[in-house]
């Protein structure tokens, strides 16, 4: 079996997100799975430490979450007054053209 062929078209047919996402995900609890099962500490403490980093990782999970948040609503916020000010100013021209053939026919 040619394996240079084969991980080449692998490599190459998986540009998805979200497959890459899977494989690093895949990658990190293996990793971690064999992290534990070569764990210098006892059983106890190992699963302390693990409690205590899930724990770190959902608090940064949910800062960053609350940041982007925060983030999505300060830029809602700008589009909502950008498309009042074009709003406003399409009136202001319609009004004025109107404004301007009512003078025309009328004048």
């Amino acid at each position: 079996m040619n394996y240079k062929k084969y991980l080449h078209s692998g490599l190459s047919d998986n540009t998805d997100t979200a497959k890459v996402l899977a494989a690093l995900l895949a990658g990190v609890a293996l990793g971690a799975a064999i992290g534990i099962l070569f764990a210098p500490e006892s059983g106890s403490e190992t699963r302390s430490l693990i409690s205590d980093k899930a724990k770190d990782l959902a608090s940064n999970v949910k800062d960053k979450v609350q940041t982007a948040k925060d983030s999505l609503s300060v830029k809602a916020d700008e589009l909502k007054d950008a498309k009042d000010e074009v709003v406003s100013k399409a009136k202001e021209k319609y009004n004025r053209g109107s404004g301007e053939i009512d003078d025309a026919i009328n004048g």
